[in-house]
């Protein structure tokens, strides 16, 4: 694969698996606390991912990354952001909560022009708006309102969430950029601050306790390792090589994966809205994909 190629196809990658993300934890708020169900996730993730960087030599760097400032504020913007969106979707609708989450897109391409000097094309300008038309037609249907009372509530809340992962992608693209960072480190060190952050948020505002250890518990392992350590792997490789508002475009693949799984496994039907949606967000990833030159060597 061409050192332009791998970056991407790493991102898509990692879209695809986040993607299906929203899938399996529909199927487990069914029966599991939304606060318990993140903690399990990220302990689990925690767990794989430190006995991974353990047995890949990379103990060291572990240890030294849980104690750097910057991977601290990493898994806490990551934690209370989780935090933040399932209690948020308690209280909107799906759809609203995807569209604000990956309004981070702008947030992010607005930050990097001054964080980063990031130079911005009109490819990546006609990307970004494509792809948020996109997102806006998917999630909505190309009806969008806003309402008082609890719905503005939650509305508020999932905001706030992408806020702290517009913070979570802008560290994430500064750790990496240093050459030294090993990405198998960083996950465990992720990973690990996040578990801990959110084990307050269990302990205080979960219900119930932690759930029985049975059958239903494949979507923790499936959340943790598919759709936590995997991805995060893959995308902080390739954010090492491409610039953050270009990761973040390649990114919204998850929506239009996550819609057609969506289809396919609850029977959902997909409005016209949505399907052109879906068509714009592949544009846009196609449009950012071909105006992507790599920042760095691609290295093993």
């Amino acid at each position: 694969m061409s050192r332009r190629r791998a970056p991407i196809a790493a991102t898509a990658l990692a879209g695809l698996l986040w993607g299906s993300s929203f899938i399996v934890v529909k199927l487990g708020l069914r029966s599991i606390d939304p606060y318990w169900f993140v903690l399990l996730r990220f302990a689990t993730a925690a767990a794989v991912a430190v006995s991974y960087a353990a047995m890949t030599g990379r103990g060291r760097a572990f240890g030294r990354l849980l104690t750097d400032p910057l991977v601290i504020w990493l898994g806490v913007s990551n934690g209370i952001g989780f935090a933040l969106q399932f209690q948020g979707q308690t209280l909107t609708t799906a759809g609203k909560a995807a569209l604000f989450v990956n309004s981070s897109t702008i947030l992010v391409a607005i930050a990097s022009r001054y964080l980063f000097r990031e130079r911005f094309t009109s490819v990546k300008v006609a990307a970004i708006a494509v792809g948020m038309l996109g997102v806006l037609l998917v999630t909505t249907g190309g009806v969008f309102r806003l309402t008082a009372g609890p719905e503005l509530r939650g509305d508020l809340l999932v905001l706030a969430a992408a806020v702290l992962w517009t913070a979570f992608i802008l560290l994430d693209k500064r750790i990496v950029a240093s050459a030294d960072v090993d990405v198998r480190a960083l996950t465990a060190a992720m990973t690990t601050v996040t578990a801990l952050t959110v084990l307050p948020v269990a302990l205080v505002l979960g219900h119930g306790g932690p759930p029985p250890l049975d059958a239903r518990l494949w979507v923790v392992g499936y959340t943790a390792v598919l759709c936590t350590v995997l991805p995060f792997l893959l995308w902080s490789w390739g954010l090492k090589f491409i610039s953050a508002t270009s990761s973040c475009v390649i990114l919204l693949i998850e929506i239009v994966f996550a819609i057609a799984l969506a289809a396919v496994v609850f029977g959902e039907r997909l409005t016209p809205g949505a399907m052109v949606g879906a068509a714009l967000i592949m544009g846009a990833v196609y449009l950012i994909s071909r105006g992507v030159v790599p920042q760095a060597s691609v290295r093993s």
